[in-house]
C-alpha cells in the first residue's frame, strides 16, 4: 500500500493506494501512531485508490477511529467504490465511521 499525504488545518489527508489487507495495515497503523505523537487526532482517508479492504483492514479502520475520537479528533472516510461501500453497510462499519461522497464534505463535519 502507498498513500499521499496533505493536511488541512489540523486535518491529515490520506489518499490510499492498493489493498488495504493484513500485509499493509501497520503501515497505517504506524502513520496514525507517529501523527498521535504530535497531538494530531484528526484524519480522513481517501480510497479511491482502494479496491479491497480484508478483515483485518476494516479492523484497523475501525479500531483506529475509536482511539482517535477518545483523543478529540476522529476519522472520516471519502471516495468509497461501490463494492467496498457495500461492505460497509453489510457490516455495519458505515453506521459508526461517517462516509462521505468528497473530501470537502469530509473536512466541514469536523
Amino acid at each position: 500500500m502507498e498513500y499521499t499525504e496533505s493536511k488541512t488545518d489540523d486535518i491529515i489527508i490520506l489518499k490510499l493506494f492498493g489493498n488495504l489487507d493484513m500485509l499493509n495495515a501497520g503501515i497505517l497503523k504506524e502513520r496514525i501512531k507517529e501523527s498521535s505523537s504530535q497531538n494530531e487526532f484528526k484524519f480522513i482517508f481517501d480510497l479511491a485508490g482502494v479496491h479491497f479492504i480484508d478483515s483485518s483492514g476494516f479492523g484497523l479502520i475501525m479500531s483506529l477511529n475509536d482511539k482517535l475520537a477518545e483523543c478529540g479528533g476522529g476519522l472520516r472516510i471519502v471516495n468509497v467504490s461501490k463494492t467496498i461501500r457495500q461492505i460497509f453497510r453489510i457490516s455495519k462499519i458505515s453506521s459508526v465511521i461517517q462516509i462521505f461522497e468528497s473530501t470537502e464534505e469530509a473536512l466541514s463535519s469536523f
